[in-house]
């Protein structure tokens, strides 16, 4: 009984259905098939299989084919909805920004903090997180809360240290309490 080249299993005559390279390696159908997703070669003298041994596979391989180029594209559509969901996400945290920048502007810290606690809690976003920190840290700094300021401003700073910004509000909060060592530490931090 011979065996199969590609699962070493045997091939019953008369019960398996079974190819030949032109080397006479044989292999069972069905390991055939998949093989010739790979290489159209035998697996053991890479001898080319005859163009009847892969047009009997044709109709198989290219189902494969399509099923892969499916898959794909699907794929690439998930793709594309998640870069459209980011760029959405950035769009509508530009504008909270600058509605909050607005109230900033009217000095209306109380309800801009209140604002920026809200969408904190609703949004995870690592990038957001900082923008909102420096926010907090800028209008707490505004009120003259300094300490406050100091807190989130560090806090900002310490994760993300090329936020000249950052530092600038911080430079400022510390010199506003008397604290001028700090204060030049964070002075020389913007670029």
């Amino acid at each position: 009984m011979a065996s199969c080249i590609i699962c070493h299993l045997g091939i019953i005559e008369g019960v398996d259905s079974a190819h030949d390279c032109p080397n006479g390696h044989p292999t069972h159908t069905d390991c055939l098939k998949e093989w010739l997703l790979h290489s159209s070669n035998c697996p053991l003298c890479r001898e080319p299989y005859s163009s009847v041994v892969i047009g009997n596979f044709k109709d198989f391989i290219k189902n494969i084919e399509d099923e892969k180029l499916a898959t794909l594209d699907n794929e690439l559509k998930i793709e594309e909805l998640k870069k459209m969901e980011e760029v959405a996400s950035k769009m509508t945290f530009l504008k909270f920004v600058e509605s909050i920048d607005i109230l900033i502007n009217e000095q209306e810290y109380d309800y801009a903090l209140s604002r920026l606690e809200l969408h904190e809690d609703s949004n995870v976003s690592n990038r957001n997180e900082h923008n909102t920190l420096f926010l907090k840290g800028k209008i707490n700094y505004m009120r003259g809360r300094y300490d406050l300021a100091i807190n989130q401003l560090f806090k900002l700073v310490k994760e993300k240290y090329d936020h000249p910004e950052g530092f600038l509000f911080l430079g400022k909060a510390y010199e506003a309490l008397g604290l001028d060592d700090k204060a030049k530490w964070a002075y020389e931090r913007v670029k």
